[in-house]
């Protein structure tokens, strides 16, 4: 639904995808035990990956049409203000649900690969009353300080209205994601999708009526509404997903067994996912708040600095992470995988796991880079009547590969038990980011925001990809995972633009990005096929 600054989820045949089957195949290969059978797992994996992308898929294009509306209903301004809010919001959104949510996967996961499914539900218990206890406390914090951080952190009155109507979500949503996490570690990916994807659509609904019965008079209201939105949503989200989960334990045998300790097990994991997520929102949300300042001190009006602001973080970055929504699925389910496979002490398969994942990532990665570097501003154009966006977007085409892989080596690094490194490096890219915001905005303006993106995703993703690296040895080939993809794509696109648009802007644009497509899968396919030959 929401997301920090960027920050806010494979299947197929042996040595090509990533599946349980691969799990179950290596493991045999390193224990020579009987394991569950590779067909099957294959076909669980495939089918909760597939659901978790279309799901995704649907819920992110749904939300771009909706925020394409947004952008044309109340300006880059509005959005500029609303991302604010929102950054205000994903702190205490952290605080409720982002520990509890791993804690539910990993303790399930790890109990139940040890064979006590007794204890695996007594955790999820703990893990619920948990999270319904953070949830309840960030809420009464949000409302009781939304006038003073309107006031002094975002410099804005107009927040305060909107962050009150938000403050009764936590809670909700706080329950959800435990829930969410169960679903996962339990390879039950429809509960959680349907879930998600009715969220998002009872918010787009709760604000088209709102705005249909009563049109806002300023950007206080406008913002007001679409936040109510959001709150009916996770309202209705929690209904519906604890109705899922009761449903699902009464079809289960297993009897929640309680013992002590539980709360032992659960800080290791909960503490440094959970401060990460603090720490990393709270200083997301002072980055926020002093990209506006910072641009007026460049020389932009106080409505100028809103607005490119609101292009930049609601416009070309939503565009920047959309295609991700075909990885992070897959990433999301392999942290209950990896978990597995690390309780039984399989490191062949942990490494085989993630460069599969990692080769991937790089496979889609990069011909969306491309493609942002030939279609940004014909695209931006295209969604949000804004050409800006689309140069925004071009500039930042290039950290598309690092963006993308640090949120797949930060799944693996969870399921690897890595939760402090993951911190620190986090904390790390977070602190030099509201530094560099500090020094280059007053001095570069918008190039300053670009930079700070480029040198932040840099530097997070080679961090966490070095110890990656150095737990698994995993190795990638320069040639075959890198130079080829970008070949494939290139080639196209370089070809494309030869060829005079002789249709309507949209229509051009989606037939040459569906031509590139084509062309960069069937490429890819021929050298799948000529690898495995080999």
């Amino acid at each position: 639904m929401c997301r920090t600054a960027i920050t806010q989820g494979s299947p197929k045949k042996y040595r090509t995808n990533i599946t349980a089957g691969h799990l179950a195949c290596i493991s045999r290969q390193e224990t020579a035990s009987p394991h569950r059978g590779d067909e099957m797992e294959k076909r669980v994996y495939l089918k909760n990956g597939i659901t978790l992308a279309v799901t995704a898929l649907t819920i992110r294009s749904i939300g771009m049409v909706f925020r394409s509306f947004l952008c044309r209903t109340i300006g880059a301004e509005g959005i500029g203000l609303y991302q604010l809010i929102l950054s205000i919001y994903v702190v205490f959104a952290a605080v409720s649900s982002s520990g509890v949510s791993l804690c539910a996967t990993r303790l399930y996961a790890d109990y139940t690969a040890a064979g006590d499914s007794g204890r695996a539900f007594y955790a999820v218990k703990r893990c619920l009353r948990l999270s319904a206890g953070l949830g309840l406390t960030a809420g009464i914090l949000l409302w009781l300080t939304a006038e003073p951080a309107a006031r002094w952190l975002l410099r804005d009155g107009r927040a305060a209205a909107s962050l009150k109507w938000l403050a009764p979500s936590l809670p909700f949503l706080s329950v959800s994601a435990c829930i969410r996490g169960y679903f996962l570690a339990r390879r039950k990916t429809l509960p959680a999708s349907a879930e998600q994807l009715l969220e998002q659509l009872l918010e787009i609904g709760c604000f088209v009526l709102l705005f249909s019965l009563h049109r806002p008079h300023d950007l206080t209201e406008a913002c007001a509404m679409t936040v109510i939105g959001i709150t009916a949503a996770e309202a209705f989200s929690l209904v519906l997903s604890w109705g899922l989960y009761r449903w699902d334990i009464r079809h289960l045998s297993a009897v929640c067994v309680p013992f002590k300790g539980v709360g032992r097990q659960m800080l290791p994991i909960f503490l440094p996912v959970c401060a990460n997520a603090c720490l990393r929102s709270g200083l997301s949300a002072v980055e926020n708040t002093l990209i506006p300042l910072g641009l007026q001190r460049y020389g932009c009006t106080e409505s100028q600095a809103l607005s490119k602001y609101g292009i930049i973080s609601g416009m070309s970055m939503m565009v920047l992470v959309f295609p991700s929504v075909l990885i992070l699925p897959f990433a999301s389910l392999i942290v209950s995988e990896v978990a597995e496979v690390r309780v039984r002490h399989y490191p062949k398969a942990v490494r085989h796991i993630s460069e599969v994942m990692l080769r991937r990532t790089l496979q889609l990665a990069l011909p969306v880079m491309v493609v942002f570097l030939f279609y940004a501003e014909p695209l931006c154009l295209l969604l949000f009547g804004n050409t800006e966006a689309g140069r925004y977007l071009t500039l930042l085409a290039p950290v598309v590969p690092f963006m993308y892989l640090d949120s797949v080596v930060d799944a693996l690094l969870k399921g690897l038990n890595e939760q402090t490194g993951y911190f620190i490096f986090n904390t790390i890219d977070s602190v030099v980011r509201v530094l560099l915001t500090l020094v280059l905005l007053p001095w570069m303006g918008m190039s300053g925001v670009i930079t700070v993106i480029i040198v932040s995703e840099l530097l997070n993703t080679l961090l966490s990809l070095w110890r990656l690296v150095s737990i698994t040895r995993l190795r990638l080939s320069l040639l075959k995972d890198l130079l080829w993809p970008l070949v494939c794509i290139l080639l196209p696109c370089l070809l494309l633009r030869l060829v005079p648009c002789g249709t309507p802007s949209g229509v051009d644009l989606l037939l040459r990005l569906g031509i590139c497509g084509l062309f960069y899968g069937a490429a890819l396919y021929a050298g799948e096929k000529r690898r495995l030959a080999v």
